[in-house]
């Protein structure tokens, strides 16, 4: 196993979809759409946890499909953050004010978490 920046931004991406998860199951549902925010969660944390085993044992993906990968799971970490942070921004009821700050807090988790997706697409691209 050789330890590369890729590695580091697979061992990233997971961490922040564990810690979107985590937020999601203590402040309970974050969004009326469920269906893109855990497909998005559930299905990166699987893909990105797969995906490092497969790079700590040495296994060969193909470039353009892990790339491709990549360019989703950006697009749709974007999404579903926007989503969240676009359905919490304006609710200032005082009993949801720890539910709020976890929502706001899971909605700029995701997009940080697709920036890194971005930048593991452009390093999967220059190798």
């Amino acid at each position: 196993m050789e330890f590369n920046n890729r590695l580091l931004l697979k061992i990233i991406e997971l961490g922040i979809a564990i810690a979107c998860i985590v937020l999601w199951e203590t402040s309970g549902e974050l969004s009326s759409k469920p269906l893109i925010v855990c497909g998005t969660l559930g299905g990166f944390t699987i893909i990105c946890g797969v995906l490092l085993v497969g790079h700590i044992l040495n296994s060969i993906v193909e470039k353009r499909l892990n790339a491709l990968i990549s360019i989703i799971g950006c697009v749709l970490f974007v999404i579903s953050g926007a989503l969240i942070i676009d359905e919490w921004h304006d609710n200032s009821n005082f009993l949801y004010k720890e539910r709020k700050r976890n929502a706001l807090a899971a909605g700029s988790l995701m997009i940080i978490n697709g920036a890194v997706f971005l930048l593991d697409t452009l390093s999967i691209c220059r190798t």
